[in-house]
């Protein structure tokens, strides 16, 4: 990601944290993450760019496994239940 690139940050308060969700203004990908309170917002902003960074590169290098895969399953001998 260019350094420039526009983040939008949207941080909601709540009982002992910030809940963070950051998006990348160019291609709308989102990260959400925690924070103590307190937490200055340059700090926050430096690690939503460090966080789409990061999800940027395990997504291009195919690292993220596929979600709607389904588990290898064996059915159990003379049961009725799968072993997972």
């Amino acid at each position: 990601m260019a350094a420039d690139a526009d983040i939008l940050l949207e941080i909601t308060a709540t009982a002992g944290f910030l809940r963070v969700a950051a998006v990348d203004a160019a291609t709308g990908e989102e990260v959400v993450f925690m924070a103590p309170h307190g937490t200055p917002e340059a700090a926050l902003a430096r690690l939503a760019r460090d966080k789409l960074a990061y999800v940027r590169n395990r997504r291009n290098a195919g690292a993220r496994p596929a979600q709607d895969a389904a588990p290898a399953t064996v059915p159990r001998p003379g049961g009725r239940s799968i072993i997972v």
